[in-house]
């Protein structure tokens, strides 16, 4: 008696091994054990994400069954990174989000990323990954998308992706709040990008088959 074909499953993720961040270890652990029920996994991250936290041990833990597809991302940082001479330091992506009294150009950062940059300074990988995925999808037959987020540009992704393929089911994983999120706070929001904010979120909660998140208080 042959057994059933696996379940393909696309996981779109910004967080992924070698990467080093605790965003890493939810969808990590779970393509460790997904083979085992009898699911493909297929994960989408950047070949070139951007940070400085690296730990290889990870890579141990992922399952030689996940298919791990990489596409090139472009983020602003290196705009940043030009820029960096008028105001004598080097950037670095922490910059973005600053507690308490700002320096000019903390100022300048956190008034970009918080009306400029929405949802996140990932926004630019949104259209190419859209193009790539819907390829990979058709081609694959794969039935399940799966994102998660913070980045919430991740359920961007899902968000084109499904009303491209209707017949998906979409499940969306919030490990933080999105229009909610204190982060938001430490940046300087206009009305108009806070409100913006709010209303992609609602379109991806009304549009997700599913949504699921860390804790009762993220409901």
């Amino acid at each position: 008696m042959t057994s059933a074909p696996p379940t393909k499953v696309l996981i779109v993720t910004y967080y992924w091994p070698p990467f080093g961040t605790s965003g890493v270890q939810r969808w990590l652990k779970f393509v460790k054990y997904l083979p085992q029920s009898g699911i493909q996994p297929y994960v989408y991250t950047p070949e070139n994400p951007a940070g400085e936290a690296v730990d290889n041990s990870l890579l141990a833990d992922v399952p030689v069954e996940a298919e791990i597809i990489k596409l090139p991302i472009w983020e602003p940082y290196q705009i940043f990174q030009r820029l960096s001479g008028i105001f004598g330091k080097k950037p670095k992506p922490s910059d973005f989000i600053t507690t308490g009294k700002k320096n000019l150009w903390q100022g300048i950062t956190s008034w970009v990323r918080g009306n400029l940059l929405i949802p996140d300074a990932r926004k630019f990988w949104v259209k190419p990954s859209v193009l790539f995925l819907d390829d990979l999808i058709r081609t694959n037959a794969i039935p399940v998308l799966i994102t998660t987020g913070p980045p919430h540009s991740m359920h961007l992704i899902g968000l084109a992706l499904k009303k491209k393929n209707p017949g998906i089911r979409w499940l969306a994983d919030f490990r933080d709040p999105w229009s909610e999120w204190d982060l938001l706070d430490t940046l300087s929001l206009s009305g108009w990008a806070r409100r913006r904010h709010q209303s992609l979120e609602r379109e991806v909660l009304q549009t997700a088959d599913a949504v699921i998140t860390i804790a009762p208080y993220h409901q």
